[in-house]
């Protein structure tokens, strides 16, 4: 049945929604569904959302064009979200001692009392011994999951959209040193794998307005970098062109005519199962 199921990335931002799905055949991953429809421009305000009752309209015409069953990866705004790395003890916790020790842990990093908060942690592959806690307010994503539900859709996985990036250096099998940029209206996304600590990251215009500046800024030990924008921008110098679909075999025309636009989408589409 899981090779039945489409798996759907879907990505909001101001000026436009994105939605990509796929499917697993025994040849690679196949295109099955895309989308692109125009959204207001202040449709979020520093990720939280402004127009809920338009955007429900637009999922819900959406929805009519997707089967009954699939996995719904939604990307979530990094501005409404907190992360901090821990350290694990040295003795080995199973659930729910695990949770248990996290949601302690939260009191002392986040400034919320962790009722008010939603807490999503994962060990870091790289790092053994160490998880990346995410905090996002509650009612945040209350408003996000009612905006969905009211359209017939329910989100199986909430990521943050720069995390997004690396599962598409993953399954694009990019250089392992590679950084990912994708630029959106309003702020910039990064993967930097060399950034150990943070590999993904984000900033608003008012801290990098161009290029350059983010590259200097945040960038400074990138050396290969793969470049996406929400529309057809020019690719900037020394910039190699990222090219989200080509992480799928099975594709038939017609095509988007702007693949990058689909990059954080393509991403969250291809990100593995949760174990």
């Amino acid at each position: 049945m899981a090779f039945q199921t489409w798996q759907i990335g879907l990505d909001i931002q101001n000026g436009q929604l994105c939605a990509l799905g796929i499917q697993r055949r025994r040849n690679g991953w196949q295109l099955r569904h895309w989308w692109q429809h125009a959204l207001p421009q202040d449709t979020l305000r520093n990720g939280v959302l402004q127009r809920p009752a338009e955007l429900t309209a637009v999922l819900r015409c959406w929805r009519k064009h997707l089967p009954r069953q699939v996995s719904l990866r939604v990307g979530f705004p990094p501005q409404l979200a907190l992360q901090h790395h821990l350290d694990l003890p040295r003795q080995r916790l199973s659930e729910p001692e695990r949770s248990s020790y996290v949601r302690a842990a939260a009191r002392q990093f986040f400034p919320l009392e962790p009722d008010a908060l939603t807490l999503d942690y994962r060990e870091l592959s790289d790092s053994p011994g160490q998880i990346c806690i995410t905090a996002a307010r509650r009612e945040m994503l209350e408003q996000w999951l009612a905006c969905f539900s009211r359209a017939g859709l329910l989100p199986q996985i909430f990521e943050l959209t720069a995390t997004a990036l690396r599962s598409l250096s993953l399954a694009l099998a990019l250089e392992p040193t590679a950084t990912l940029v994708h630029r959106l209206a309003d702020h910039w996304l990064w993967f930097a794998p060399q950034n150990t600590r943070q590999p993904c990251g984000w900033c608003s215009y008012a801290e990098a307005a161009d290029y350059p500046t983010l590259r200097m800024r945040y960038l400074p030990a990138s050396s290969v970098i793969y470049y996406s924008a929400v529309d057809a921008d020019l690719l900037p110098e020394n910039a190699r062109d990222l090219l989200p679909l080509d992480a799928l075999q099975l594709m038939q025309a017609p095509l988007p005519r702007c693949s990058g636009c689909f990059a954080l989408a393509a991403g969250l589409a291809l990100r593995p199962e949760d174990h």
